[in-house]
């Protein structure tokens, strides 16, 4: 379970075994978060599911977990966690319209006071090191700011609690991401202390994990606690339906501003179906190779038939169409007085072209990955660093270009989308030259050859032996689509081919970056950001929530 509390509840009413947690440093005993409540779990699902649907399942028992310490191998547990969003209209009443933005100032009050509380406690640590500091968890700003609230913000009964919550909530991340990146615990870019914010730089949101949220049976109405009902400009049947008929439970509810639109996130906990979802063409082999040129370029084989077939995803680049009229706006938004009617008009102009370019760039990768996820019975992917790729770009146009084409959500979208089909997907190794291998040719020697451009990017290279003229998008998908099995370890914990040779083509970073030390020696940089803990085929374990 999620808490020790929950745990607790759960063994009283199922007359389970609350399992033994690590002893405190004193040696006081503890209790764990796990239960076991038998061989029969469908028996005891009624009595979890009344305290909780968010918990893990596994197969272990008491006795495996006190000699191992291991609860087992994890199950489904019958519920998966997922989200929608919905525009919301504006409330016309302007008390509520206040309501609404005195909840988005609520949050960044409680944000700052405990950031300048922080800080305090840590000047007063250096004058005075036995000065007692408030705990950087929330709990400890959440009983900090309870206390404080009165004098800090006497208007503080105006609006949900939750949206002072939310701004805490914030802070004990920041904080606990800085700290965990300042002591190399934390992977990736650095990340610095936390600031202040401002509703000038802050994007206004709260979010309600308690009180009345509903999504109304007139599916056009959502519900939020304090504020209340909102019109969605949207039909909220994906979720209204599940919820009625009780295959869903909301868990939360996020309020934002984006655009000067309102936006209602609900993330809840939905049953997952007896049926599962499957993949129409199980024995296809599908390689895919993202680009700028090209959204996606597929390449397919059927291991039954031994048919292959290429598919060209064509990339719809909104901020390099829009580049023009984007120009001619932020002048009129230049040349407008700041508060004048014909300045929010040009701000609006500006801000429909930027909201279209979201909205067609999220559009082109849901549709790519659901076509992909429902079709294909194997997923093979290149592990790519977009912000190492933008660097190594050059020009600014080149790296506008990289941004523009969103590659970086394609691989989180399958991850969820093709266990939610129980496809495999595979992620090749980041290191691997899929670009510069020219698929099943060989030098005389017996490595692999590779292929020869003039610059970085160029779309047409060269076998130097064979002389032909190879298609750089079309090679890489089929070199992902036939990714080996075995071979030799790479740097990420996945397996990676050894290919020797002339380094003259492509220095950019991801699937086409390599570099050859002394005497033509593979030699591959460490990555970035990458974990040896990343693991090269990622498969369904179930839908535990």
């Amino acid at each position: 379970m999620r808490t020790r509390g929950q745990a607790a509840r759960i063994a009283a009413a199922t007359g389970g075994a609350h399992l033994a947690g690590k002893p405190k440093p004193d040696g006081t005993p503890t209790l764990s978060r796990y239960v076991d409540v038998g061989a029969d779990f469908e028996a005891h699902r009624a009595a979890v599911e009344s305290v909780s649907v968010l918990f893990d399942l596994y197969d272990g028992d008491a006795d495996r977990y006190a000699q191992t310490g291991s609860p087992g191998e994890p199950l489904p547990s019958g519920w998966v966690v997922t989200a929608a969003k919905f525009e919301v209209q504006w409330p016309t009443e302007p008390e509520r319209a206040a309501l609404v933005r005195s909840h988005f100032g609520a949050r960044r009050k409680a944000f700052n006071w405990g950031l300048a509380h922080v800080k305090a406690d840590l000047d007063a640590k250096t004058v005075d090191p036995s000065h007692e500091s408030v705990g950087w968890d929330l709990g400890s700003l959440r009983w900090a700011w309870n206390r404080a609230k009165d004098e800090v913000a006497p208007w503080w009964a105006q609006n949900s609690k939750e949206a002072y919550s939310s701004g805490l909530t914030d802070l004990a991340r920041a904080l606990h991401n800085w700290s965990a990146s300042s002591s190399g615990t934390r992977k990736g870019p650095k990340v610095g202390f936390p600031h202040f914010t401002s509703a000038r730089r802050d994007a206004g949101r709260v979010r309600f994990t308690t009180g009345p949220m509903r999504v109304a049976d007139d599916r056009r109405t959502i519900t939020v606690p304090v504020i209340g009902a909102l019109r969605s400009k949207e039909n909220t049947r994906r979720v209204q339906r599940h919820v009625a008929s009780g295959r869903a439970r909301i868990l939360n509810m996020t309020l934002s501003q984006r655009w000067g639109r309102l936006f209602v996130s609900i993330g809840y906990a939905l049953r997952t179906p007896a049926t599962a979802r499957t993949v129409t063409q199980p024995l296809v082999i599908a390689g895919v190779d993202l680009g700028v040129r090209t959204l996606a370029t597929v390449a397919t084989l059927d291991t039954c038939t031994g048919v292959e077939t290429l598919t060209e995803y064509p990339n719809p680049a909104p901020l390099k169409a829009t580049l023009v009229a984007r120009r001619q706006a932020g002048r009129e938004v230049s040349r407008r007085i700041p508060g004048s009617r014909g300045h929010r008009a040009a701000k609006a102009k500006l801000t429909r072209l930027d909201r279209r370019c979201v909205h067609l760039r999220r559009e082109a990768a849901h549709h790519l990955t659901t076509e992909l996820a429902g079709a294909y019975g194997r997923i093979v992917i290149e592990d790519l660093d977009v912000a190492a790729m933008k660097q190594g770009m050059g020009r600014r146009a080149f790296r506008r270009a990289v941004s523009d084409a969103g590659m970086g959500a394609i691989k989180p979208m399958l991850v969820y989308k093709t266990a939610r089909h129980g496809g495999e997907l595979v992620v090749a190794d980041r290191w691997f030259p899929s670009s510069q291998i020219h698929h099943c040719c060989t030098a005389p020697d017996g490595t692999p050859c590779r292929l020869l451009g003039k610059g970085r990017i160029d779309k047409s290279l060269v076998c130097p032996h064979t002389g032909e003229v190879v298609d750089r998008d079309l090679n890489a998908a089929r070199n992902l689509r036939d990714w080996p099995d075995t071979a030799s370890c790479g740097p990420v914990g996945t397996t990676a081919p050894s290919v020797p040779g002339p380094t003259s083509v492509g220095t950019g970073h991801g699937a086409d970056a390599g570099s050859s030390g002394a005497g033509g020696a593979p030699r591959r940089p460490h990555p970035r950001g990458a974990g040896s803990g990343e693991a090269r085929t990622q498969t369904p374990q179930g839908d535990a929530a």
